[in-house]
């Protein structure tokens, strides 16, 4: 006879960010989750800075799945408040170049600015305290968790599936998703992995430190630069040729409890393969000597944890769903850490399998073919990925490749951040989650547009453009002029932007109210045919209503805090401990 304990609809084996939103989600609709980890929380973890597109999903899950929780994760405020006062704000990419030996031109950089409130910023994740924050969320929906569980093998029978642990003996569900990233059991058990037949070829180094200087202090001034948003209040990119330097402070607002920053160097391996006994720090050092801005940034900054140094970053699944399994996308590939499209990618893959499995737990069918879908978009995602990547490595060539590329990229994600945006406006008009199923239906599907016939073209003769570029049959200056051209035959740059002007180098402006409601009224009354009616067709009344809550909720917040004080300096007794919201109870169970 079965011990009910040891029997579960669904095994997650990785207790990380991924794993835990999802065994969430299945817990909130009755699905019983198993869910084990190999290691503990707190726990050490990269992938910290978010995009907007992955901030408008985690709003997007958090609705459709009725697990409001995940969406304390999508704008920073929401995040320092509910979560950890250690990560940092977000408020821009900030992309500076360099060229060896001598200090960074202040007319060499571009920016991109995140959304403002109260859709955003987006943050720095300290990847310690969110992750374990998730875990957390995922046991009080109803998750059987184990942390310091090891699988030992994966067994499947034509009924379920068996787990073989370490520490803890066997478990039975019908159905196992892996989130455990590169190192995850069920591509090694089942064969999975193949050499990366991505174009990206990188490799990195990176740490955490203390006294990392923003790069306000030391680099060119704003009057000098130009740019509308402090780099050190975003995520900086050093670009060089053939590599770049990521910067992601944790301390870079005034409420901030850290003194930690995240830094890491990829290099091109074709440029730079990996040296022979020569440690990774030393490595690293060596890097930044050769850029005096770069140097003057780091001059006092001290490693707090070990340097980790990878081979090639990029790996490869074949496949990505099979007979009761699935994996999660950073358990099934990888490109490299530039433009942070893993988290994206995962908030897109959660988004369609939470779904899938929660309908196959309750028909008890898990045919492979209900999860096909998963298969398809997540390959072809990672396959754009590769693309936008390797030509930003190509495009680190020369600052004016880079300053027409970056467009293709801001374009990109303008048309995937509004799908999502357009899911959103659905569902606060009709209070439906099923209007969500539009982001699987073209043009929404995937992300950064991709399945948009009209981006999609423009991005194909940028991409093939830089190949022309990096094969040798076109000059800078050709290449630079096909790609503004491209990008204008497009029609999707706003007219409120200036995508088009390579001497505009914020060329998206900033996402504050009212350059928002610009874009908004471009997109409803003024844009061509093939945008209008799909992307920024409303959402100016979402915006306001969210405006207000956000900024009543910060009143609320604070004026609490003062309260709670100035009592406390009189008083000893209180009931804070009764208006502790009680854990919220699942859904109905599985039928």
């Amino acid at each position: 006879m079965q011990d009910d304990q040891r029997v579960f609809d669904v095994a997650v084996i990785g207790g990380g960010i991924g794993g835990t939103m999802l065994g969430a989600i299945l817990a909130r609709h009755g699905v019983r989750v198993l869910l084990l980890e190999g290691s503990g929380h707190p726990r050490f973890a990269i992938g910290e800075s978010t995009v907007p597109e992955t901030t408008f999903g985690l709003r997007v899950l958090a609705r459709r799945y009725d697990v409001p929780e995940i969406e304390h994760l999508a704008t920073n405020s929401a995040l320092r408040r509910n979560v950890s006062s250690n990560c940092g704000v977000k408020r821009n990419f900030g992309f500076v170049y360099h060229r060896e030996g001598e200090p960074t031109r202040p007319k060499e950089c571009t920016q991109y600015p995140t959304w403002g409130p109260p859709l955003g910023p987006d943050s720095h994740y300290f990847r310690q305290d969110v992750d374990a924050y998730m875990f957390r969320v995922a046991v009080e929906y109803g998750v059987t968790a184990y942390t310091h569980t090891l699988v030992d093998d994966v067994k499947f029978e034509e009924d379920g599936v068996t787990l073989v642990t370490r520490e803890k003996g066997t478990f039975q569900a019908s159905y196992v998703v892996d989130a455990g990233g590169m190192r995850a059991v069920l591509p090694e058990r089942l064969g999975l992995r193949k050499e990366a037949p991505y174009r990206t070829r990188s490799r990195t180094i990176y740490t955490h430190m203390v006294n990392v200087l923003p790069f306000d202090t030391v680099g060119p001034p704003r009057k000098q630069h130009g740019m509308p948003s402090p780099f050190s209040e975003g995520t900086l990119h050093h670009l060089f040729e053939g590599g770049w330097f990521w910067v992601i402070p944790f301390d870079n607002h005034s409420g901030s409890t850290s003194g930690l920053c995240s830094v890491g160097l990829n290099l091109d391996m074709e440029r730079y393969p990996r040296p022979a006994e020569v440690a990774p720090e030393e490595e690293f050092w060596q890097h930044v000597r050769r850029f005096p801005s770069v140097a003057r940034q780091f001059a006092n900054a001290r490693a707090v944890r070990p340097y980790v140094a990878t081979d090639r970053t990029q790996f490869f699944s074949d496949q990505v769903v099979g007979d009761r399994w699935c994996l999660m996308p950073h358990a099934s590939d990888f490109i490299d850490p530039l433009f942070s499209s893993g988290l994206a990618v995962t908030v897109m893959a959660l988004n369609a399998l939470g779904h899938r499995l929660i309908d196959a737990v309750r028909k008890q069918d898990f045919a492979t073919e209900r999860f096909d879908y998963l298969q398809v978009w997540i390959k072809r995602m990672f396959a754009f990925y590769d693309d936008l990547v390797s030509c930003s490595y190509i495009s680190f060539d020369d600052f004016e490749l880079w300053n027409a590329w970056t467009r293709v990229w801001t374009l990109t994600t303008l048309y995937g951040t509004n799908g999502q945006n357009q899911a959103a406006v659905e569902f606060e008009k009709s209070q439906d989650p099923a209007v969500f199923a539009m982001l699987e239906r073209a043009p929404y599907r995937g992300l950064q547009g991709a399945d948009n016939p009209w981006v999609e073209q423009m991005f194909t003769r940028c991409r093939d453009t830089m190949l022309a570029y990096r094969a040798g049959e076109l000059s800078r200056e050709e290449t630079v002029a096909r790609l503004f051209h491209a990008m204008r035959e497009s029609g999707l740059s706003p007219a409120v932007w200036g995508t088009l002007d390579p001497e505009d180098r914020c060329p998206a402006r900033a996402f504050t109210m009212w350059p928002l409601m610009k874009l908004l009224v471009w997109g409803k009354f003024f844009a061509p045919r093939h945008v209008r009616g799909k992307y920024l067709t409303g959402g100016a009344g979402l915006v306001g209503r969210e405006a207000v809550q956000a900024y009543a909720a910060e009143l609320r917040h604070g004026s609490r805090l003062v309260n709670e004080t100035v009592r406390d300096m009189w008083f000893n007794w209180n009931r804070d401990w009764a208006r502790k919201p009680a854990p919220r109870t699942t859904g109905e169970p599985p039928r």
